[in-house]
């Protein structure tokens, strides 16, 4: 009995320093790790048990306290290792069939047939624990019970380690899934301690090896925090990066946006005092030039708005970003003139691969880099490529520029109205030829399904920024990116709301509400957002959109979403007062529900109960 005693309370002062230490931490809110915090805890309640059934067993009849305790604890012990046993077993069962292609997708209709029929199955044991006999044996040096109620928990662990093992045959695929060693050594242990209790039945180890398994499990569960802390790190020095070039990026756009708008303004003030018909004539078109350069940077460069996968021409090849680029730096630094530097830049956050065609957007490069060293005697020619990535689309924004002669307003002007048909044409340029013209080059990066704009300065230089939406081809470090957004999503519970609203004001107020209820919320001021989180597979239970978007309108939203496969997220649209007398309709597009805006918190809470 003493050593029995003993192992029992090692294991209870390793079971509390356990359970303390995985409820001190964050954990992924998961079945696995639902079913564990259950386990940990019950465990160490066992233990406790236990403790006690060996004191009043040992003590039974030297009082009816003692008696009728005795009886009392027995039955409970039996009843926490049934309850032990079927949890294991349901965590046995769960990260089976979750692995499993063909069911894994409908694991919650598995998951509640298999816990109807297991809560029977218990029901009915637990039953039997409490009414079936329990015999106690003291001889003053070993104690220990047996009897039909005891003989009833040995046949209930049987069964559900046959089951178990059924579950691993199944599953024998992924048998060396680290989730499976507590069973093999659950199985092991069993063996090896019902040949002891056969040998000396007063060695009691059965919670022991309960209490071992527990334990080995906090070792197998899924734990993102030990697993990703490498990774984050990782992450966060490429975040910071990224940032950086970010800044470059925008401060280097805010610069090429505010000399055209100065330039707009010195203009029309000249303007003013221009009688010569011609003069007028002249300064429209620098007007319409430079207008039509900011309108390009903010509509084809900046405005994430309009970034979409199905727009994009996807092309079965991929190409490393990093070594188009630094080949077409190459063979420049070479081809150029003695007198002239050459800069290269290119941004940290660009993926590392895209789907497209990297010949053509080579030979395009080159030949723009080849025209401004024809047309540059000296100074500097530079290519800086940036990007914006979001989700699986990355946005080249490639710009070469140069201090050359400069091009005339009227052959910028007519290179850049040739639209349609007369871009289509491709079939007599050769892909190995660097030295095409800046209309051949227009013509193959249309082709591409990019765009191309042309700002000069005659007797300054010329600036070609080339716009083209890539493809990314997923990586590591893309699907490492995704498991962090799914980390994030599980760690603050099992509601996610997806907000999108272009008043900022009004979005901050919902989401203060609704975060409130520890409920996890991602906004957007976009729609198209909306659209790509639920493509790259993001899980929301609710989408709450304004009605007006500057953007697009939430019924053009709606739409889009009933086009993605197994699209089943309710869709809420807030309205204002003046649409009140067509809610029906809104229900009839096949939006979920309406939210009057005039009654913002309380329609909110009311959507927030139902859904």
């Amino acid at each position: 009995m003493v050593i029995g005693v003993s192992v029992i309370t090692c294991c209870l002062i390793y079971s509390i320093m356990l359970m303390i230490l995985y409820f001190s931490k964050t954990r992924i809110n998961n079945m696995e790790n639902r079913i564990y915090s259950i386990l940990v805890v019950i465990n160490v309640f066992g233990l406790l048990l236990e403790l006690l059934c060996c004191y009043f067993t040992y003590t039974n009849g030297t009082s009816v306290f003692n008696s009728a305790f005795c009886i009392i604890c027995n039955r409970f012990f039996i009843i926490y290792m049934l309850t032990w046993l079927s949890l294991f077993t349901f965590y046995i069962f769960y990260i089976t069939f979750s692995q499993q292609k063909k069911i894994k997708n409908q694991i919650d209709k598995y998951q509640k047939r298999f816990t109807s029929w297991a809560l029977v199955i218990y029901a009915i044991f637990f039953v039997l624990a409490l009414v079936l006999p329990i015999e106690y044996f003291n001889d003053g040096k070993y104690v220990y019970s047996y009897g039909p109620a005891v003989n009833l928990l040995v046949l209930f662990g049987g069964g559900t380690i046959i089951f178990d093992i059924y579950c691993v045959i199944k599953n024998r695929k992924n048998i060396k899934n680290k989730q499976y060693f507590p069973l093999f050594a659950l199985i092991f242990l069993m063996i090896v301690v019902l040949i002891i209790r056969n040998v000396n039945p007063g060695i009691i180890l059965i919670n022991s090896t309960f209490a071992f398994i527990t334990a080995l499990m906090f070792h197998t569960i899924e734990n993102p925090d030990a697993q990703l802390i490498g990774e984050l790190y990782k992450n966060k020095k490429l975040i910071e990066k990224s940032n950086e070039d970010t800044s470059k990026f925008i401060f280097r756009m805010t610069q090429d946006i505010k000399k055209p708008v100065k330039d707009i303004i010195a203009i029309s003030h000249d303007m003013l005092n221009m009688k010569d018909v011609d003069e007028l004539v002249s300064a429209s078109k620098y007007i319409n030039n430079y207008a039509n350069q900011v309108d390009y940077l903010m509509n084809k460069a900046l405005n994430i708005s309009n970034m979409d996968t199905k727009s994009i021409k996807v092309f079965d090849t991929r190409y490393n970003v990093n070594n188009l680029f630094k080949e077409v730096s190459f063979r420049a630094k070479e081809d150029i003139k003695p007198n002239l530097k050459f800069d290269f830049n290119i941004s940290s956050n660009i993926p590392t691969y895209l789907y497209g065609d990297s010949i053509k957007l080579k030979q395009a490069i080159s030949s723009v880099i080849n025209i401004s060293n024809d047309f540059t005697n000296e100074g500097f020619i530079s290519l800086d490529v940036s990007s914006i990535v979001r989700y699986n689309m990355c946005r080249l924004i490639i710009t070469i520029e140069d201090s050359g002669k400069g091009i005339g307003i009227d052959r910028i002007n007519q290179i850049l109205s040739l639209t349609g048909d007369e871009l289509k044409d491709v079939a007599n340029t050769n892909s190995d030829d660097r030295n095409l013209d800046i209309l051949a080059v227009k013509k193959i990066i249309n082709v591409l399904g990019g765009s191309l704009m042309i700002k000069s300065e005659e007797g300054v230089g010329t600036t070609v920024t080339i716009i083209l939406e890539q493809k990314v081809v997923e990586t590591e470090e893309t699907e490492l990116s995704k498991k962090l957004e799914n980390y994030e999503q599980s760690l603050y519970g099992e509601k996610q709301v997806l907000i999108v609203d272009d008043d900022e004001a009004e979005m901050a107020k919902i989401e203060k509400q609704i975060t409130a209820d520890g409920i996890m919320v991602s906004t957007s001021v976009y729609g198209r957002d909306a659209i790509e989180k639920v493509r790259s597979k993001l899980k929301y239970d609710l989408i709450i959109l304004d009605d007006e978007l500057d953007s697009t309108s939430a019924l053009e939203v709606l739409k889009e979403l009933k086009k993605i496969k197994n699209f089943k997220i309710p869709v809420v649209v807030m309205i204002n007062d003046n649409k009140e007398g067509i809610k029906l309709a809104f229900l009839k597009d096949g939006f979920a529900d309406t939210i009057s805006k005039s009654k913002l918190e309380s329609e909110i809470d009311r959507v927030m109960k139902r859904f």
